[in-house]
């Protein structure tokens, strides 16, 4: 009555045409108004198709059989004895009319409905309706509501069918008792005026009795419209089902709960076969009375085959994969399965009716069709593949074919070889193969007998953790583009995706691991670096420019999946609260810190290095243009023994007077560095002097050496000049100090690593007040087979063959002016003095361990310095000699310490 409802609510305006409509329409609108209900669930245009007269017919007599019953419903009232009297009138007109060409009335009520939707819609969209509209409900809230009114009205009409066919079943035995007793055509009594009358009687019962089917199947035929009405509905929310579970396999927050549907689908399956019931209890009454055009032998038929096909379709769609298939330890990405592991899916049946005496069997099967591609691996299931649903098992959760261990193995005839990529028979790397796995079950409830089937949607088989990631791009691409579940040639020939849809899944990824999206800027740093510098909502984005590796080394996919996985093991919290700024480009930092006061930081995701995070704030000087320091990315290897903000809290750089200070203020854009991340500081466990204690306390930092500043000014180089003279290195590696000039006093080395100049290396542990303090150390690392810090032997003279010999990495040209600087001194020449050199020794330390190498076979190229690196080779002889006497023959370099700090 929905439609009818809101007509009545429309304007004057509007409901002036509708009267006009009714006005000169065959159908009176008191007919309208009183069946308003029964005429709008009946499929009126379907009835007036040529080949339906059938339809036709049974529609026409069931509105007479229901304005026969709403008249003798009517009260004796002044208003009620008006409206008998208009109804009966239409009564008589209809039936006189449309007996004959009843076709012809089921168009007319089909023009009438499609009339009056237009009337509403105008109506609707001038914003003319009635004065309190009823509020227009959420779309899911809306759409539930409907499914609920629906099945109502539905299990309504069921019991009106149900009491229809009783009051049958008392008519039919009635007229079969009188038909038995009363009729006796061998007796010839046809001028016996009392038989006559019986015969009349008889007649009149005959009439009554097919009016009584007639009705009946009026009603099955308006119950079988219900229900398909409502099987769209259940489709549609099904097909949304679906999606939903499709997307929350990417990563898409959704709700996937299959009760609501369960319920319904139980409840219209429970009422079709109900219906189902009625229809054989129906052939059952044509066995025993029939006649001339008896409307059961021509309309049951016709419905038992509609409500077959129903149910079948119903069941059919039923039955779901509840649970994709996925590993135990699958990290929220389900689809990607790993060969002798184990793995586990599940499928429901949505109609919770089962047959208590029959056995229901369900089977699992791996591509059960495979496609045609040369090369397409085969694997076999190695637990047991069936199960045996009994009745009873658990009737509240539903019937659930749950397998659980399932564990493949390929089948080697299948490909020469193991884990071949596109250098194997196949076309198609591993992690590109699509697989399906199809649930059959054998389904049996009150003689009907069905086999269901569902699969899954396409996964991945791997064989090693290494193709994981390159797996889950696979599955993250076909999910998005493929409009066909069972598509396994997909990656044959890849589309491209669109840049709207794509950013939507990779925001998703972060969401699911991380409990925060991505941002607009994020989206568009990594639309920069997909598609250039200009993106837009129209660009696409190709297979191969996502998955496979590009310059850098490795693929755009392989670089964001190692910073979701640095998110979900170290960062997730400081990543949800908004403190990692994250897809930041170098020159996009700089323009966000220039305008920011000296000590301001931003975090952000290393592009070189693989799951790597750095930080990198700026410093403003007097004269000249800002300075941005960054250090080397943090990965997992370093944050699992030490967490990012506690770092932060503890980072130290070498400031020019050798005095640790923390360069980090301000979180961008101007939060204090304690506040932003003091609630994720670890706990110090500080000790007491009273106290007596067996080891004092300590605790990791990360240190930095001040790199030589860009902006040295003029009148500094020649102070730098000048104190030149005033430190020599003695030989053997001993200071001493010239003409009251400093000292440059070397730690004696331990065998502690240290780390490059302006990079972060290892711990040292320093004394502290309380205890020692483990730091990172900025000083020079010597790395076996170079020089490290440069030292004077004894011997002088000029520069020797071994130091001609040296091998110069490329980009040391540094180096290269500087020897030849030295090797045109003549011996005792005294001193350096020339500015050419002051300029080049503040790069020296820099230069000799990252430029400066010796070549193979060349005297003196084991030679390491006393502060050699344990983590790199080592020669065979752990005794490590003094330095060689490489700088001979020509006197003492007179520098500042400064130079080397």
């Amino acid at each position: 009555m929905a439609q009818w409802q809101e007509v009545q609510n429309l304007a004057n305006t509007y409901l002036e045409q509708v009267h006009q409509l009714y006005a000169g329409s065959a159908l009176p609108m008191a007919v309208r108004q009183c069946l308003a209900a029964w005429i709008e669930d009946q499929n009126w245009r379907q009835a007036a198709e040529p080949l339906s007269s059938g339809h036709a017919r049974m529609l026409f007599h069931s509105l007479l059989m229901l304005l026969g019953d709403c008249l003798g419903s009517l009260g004796s009232g002044h208003e009620e004895f008006m409206l008998k009297h208009n109804l009966r009138k239409a009564q008589r007109d209809l039936q006189a009319e449309f007996e004959k060409k009843p076709e012809g009335f089921a168009n007319l009520v089909a023009n009438l409905l499609q009339e009056e939707r237009q009337i509403l819609r105008l109506g609707q969209a001038g914003g003319q309706g009635g004065s309190a509209p009823a509020p227009s409900p959420a779309l899911e809230s809306g759409r539930e509501q409907q499914i609920q009114r629906r099945l109502a009205e539905f299990h309504t009409a069921l019991q009106e069918a149900e009491r229809a066919f009783r009051h049958l079943e008392d008519l039919q035995d009635a007229f079969d008792f009188c038909y038995k007793v009363h009729y006796r055509p061998a007796e010839r009594r046809n001028n016996d005026p009392g038989y006559v009358q019986e015969l009349q009687t008889l007649q009149a019962k005959l009439q009554h009795l097919d009016r009584q089917r007639r009705e009946v199947l009026a009603q099955m035929q308006q119950l079988l419209g219900r229900s398909e009405t409502l099987q769209e509905l259940l489709q549609e929310e099904l097909g949304g089902w679906r999606l939903r579970q499709q997307r929350l396999c990417l990563g898409a927050p959704g709700d996937t709960s299959l009760r609501p549907l369960e319920t319904w689908f139980t409840e219209l399956g429970q009422g079709l076969f109900q219906l189902r019931q009625l229809l054989r209890a129906l052939s059952g009454l044509r066995e025993k009375v029939t006649y001339e055009r008896d409307p059961l032998a021509a309309e049951t038929p016709l419905l038992e085959q509609r409500l077959q096909e129903q149910l079948t379709h119903l069941l059919k769609s039923a039955f779901v994969v509840e649970q994709q298939p996925s590993t135990p330890n699958a990290m929220k990405r389900p689809l990607v399965l790993r060969t002798a592991s184990k793995f586990s899916a599940r499928a429901r049946l949505l109609v919770r009716l089962h047959d208590r005496n029959h056995h229901m069997e369900a089977r699992i099967h791996i591509d059960r069709d495979p496609p045609n591609i040369k090369g397409f691996r085969r694997f076999n299931i190695l637990t047991s593949s069936s199960k045996t649903l009994l009745a009873g098992d658990s009737p509240q959760e539903g019937l659930v074919c749950d397998f659980q261990y399932l564990t493949l193995k390929e089948q080697k005839e299948s490909r020469a070889g193991k884990g071949k990529g596109t250098g194997g028979e196949g076309p198609l790397v591993v992690t590109e193969e699509l697989h399906l796995i199809t649930f059959t079950l054998a389904y049996a409830y009150c003689g009907l007998e069905l086999e269901l089937e569902t699969t899954t949607l396409p996964f991945v088989i791997i064989s090693n953790n290494s193709q994981f990631s390159s797996a889950w791009a696979s599955i993250l691409w076909f999910n998005m583009l493929s409009s066909d579940p069972k598509a396994q040639q997909f990656f044959s020939s890849p589309p491209v995706a669109p840049w709207p849809r794509l950013a939507e899944v990779l925001s998703w990824q972060f969401q699911s691991v991380a409990e925060r999206g991505l941002s607009r800027d994020n989206l568009l740093m990594l639309a920069e670096k997909l598609l250039g510098s200009k993106p837009s909502l129209d660009s696409t984005v190709a297979w191969p420019k996502f998955s496979k590796d590009g310059p850098a080394g490795f693929s755009f996919w392989a670089w964001l999946d190692g910073i979701l996985g640095l998110l979900q093991e170290h960062l997730k919290q400081l990543w949800k609260n908004e403190l990692i700024l994250g897809f930041v480009s170098r020159k996009q930092e700089k323009k966000l810190l220039k305008s920011k006061r000296t000590g301001t930081f931003l975090l952000r995701f290393s592009e070189s290095v693989l799951g790597g995070v750095t930080f990198t704030w700026v410093e403003h000087h007097e004269r000249g243009s800002p300075t941005f320091h960054a250090v080397d990315p943090y990965t997992a290897s370093e944050l699992v023994s030490l967490a990012l903000p506690d770092i932060i809290r503890d980072y130290q750089m070498m400031m020019e007077e050798n005095i640790p200070e923390n360069p980090l203020k301000y979180l961008y854009p101007s939060t204090a560095r304690d506040e932003a991340f003091g609630p994720y500081y670890s706990q110090r466990q500080e000790g007491t002097l009273s106290e007596s204690q067996k080891y004092l306390n300590r605790r990791l930092i990360r240190v930095s050496s001040r790199q030589p500043s860009k902006w040295q000014t003029e009148e500094e180089l020649v102070v730098a000049t000048e104190n030149l003279e005033t430190l020599q290195l003695q030989p053997g590696g001993q200071e001493t100090q010239q003409a009251g000039g400093p000292a440059l006093s070397q730690p004696q080395s331990s065998g502690t690593p240290q780390g490059t100049p302006g990079k972060v290396g290892m711990p040292q542990v320093l004394p502290g007040e309380q205890g020692t303090v483990a730091v990172d150390t900025g000083t020079l690392q010597p790395v076996p087979g170079a020089v490290g810090t440069p030292q004077v032997p004894e011997e002088q003279g000029t520069l020797p063959p071994e130091l001609r010999d040296l091998e110069l990495l490329p980009g040391s040209r540094d180096m290269q002016e500087l020897l030849q600087s030295l090797e045109g001194l003549e011996p005792g020449s005294g001193t350096l003095e020339t500015l050419e050199v002051a300029e080049l020794m503040p790069n020296m330390a820099e230069t000799l361990e990252e430029n400066f190498q010796l070549s193979p076979g060349i005297p003196g190229s084991s030679a390491l310095l006393d502060h050699h690196d344990p983590f790199l080779p080592q020669p065979e002889d752990s005794a490590l000699p003094a330095i060689p006497s490489l700088f001979t023959d020509f006197p003492p370099l007179q520098i500042d310490a400064s130079d080397f700090q």
